[in-house]
């Protein structure tokens, strides 16, 4: 019997033999949650490797020792997300669901309707960021940890920053004010995408104008605007479908 989301193990915390203690939340939910005994199989991955299954060897008060068999290549993908970086708890949410989602890049920048004190909350931690990466990717099965980088002024962000990037060639940018819908989208099939989402109130003319002058579309979902969580994971939904039925 296997669970539907993924053991996610990092390479380090795997012995030569393929065994693992775990003494974290993963335990925990492991004994609390699925009330694993030995002898259970669970899917399971390592961080930027592999898939497979973990053995659950022994279940003990304070830990859960299991042995993993990874040799299944992970789900890849090459999409990008630019992200206005959005209220605290909202980016954590947005950061996880990215992960499910399978964007392997997320680009964190400041437009004019970003608040200052977003930029120093605790969300804007690396660490923070990564656990909640390592949730969406548990959720989704996926073990590839999106990279995620971050830009704080955006005019030097899109003059000078954003052409650095290796940007996929089909671009779009979620407004909802956009003469062209994602329905009038012809996408190439199995190619990736970048989809830039603004913050709250969407991005100013003048960012959606300097973002269409680096090769992203503007394109609208819906007659009526969405938050920027509902925004990512309609675009996403959106393109995805254009993209696969393209095949």
């Amino acid at each position: 019997m296997c669970d539907v989301n993924l053991l996610l193990l990092d390479p380090a915390e795997v012995a030569d033999d393929g065994t693992a203690v775990l003494t974290d939340r993963r335990a925990e939910h492991l004994r609390a949650v699925l009330q694993v005994a030995p002898g259970r199989t669970l899917q399971a991955g390592l961080v930027d490797g592999p898939i497979g299954k973990a053995e659950v060897l022994e279940v003990r008060d304070d830990s859960v020792r299991v042995r993993a068999v990874c040799n299944d290549p992970p789900p890849t993908t090459s999409d990008m997300l630019l992200l206005a970086i959005p209220r605290p708890k909202s980016l954590l949410r947005m950061l996880e669901l990215a992960a499910t989602l399978g964007f392997a890049e997320i680009v964190l920048f400041r437009s004019w309707r970003v608040d200052k004190s977003h930029l120093e909350s605790q969300a804007m931690d690396l660490a923070l960021q990564r656990h909640h990466l390592r949730l969406g990717l548990e959720q989704a099965r996926r073990t590839t940890m999106p990279r995620v980088r971050s830009y704080l002024r955006f005019k030097p962000f899109v003059e000078d920053e954003l052409p650095l990037l290796a940007l996929p060639t089909q671009r779009f940018c979620a407004h909802p004010s956009a003469t062209d819908s994602t329905a009038s989208i012809a996408l190439s099939p199995s190619s990736p995408f970048a989809v830039a989402v603004g913050p709250e109130g969407g991005l100013l003319p003048y960012e959606v104008d300097h973002l269409a002058r680096a090769g992203f579309l503007p394109v609208r979902m819906s007659q009526h605007p969405l938050r920027s969580e509902s925004a990512l994971a309609a675009m996403h939904a959106q393109l995805d479908l254009l993209r696969a039925r393209a095949r």
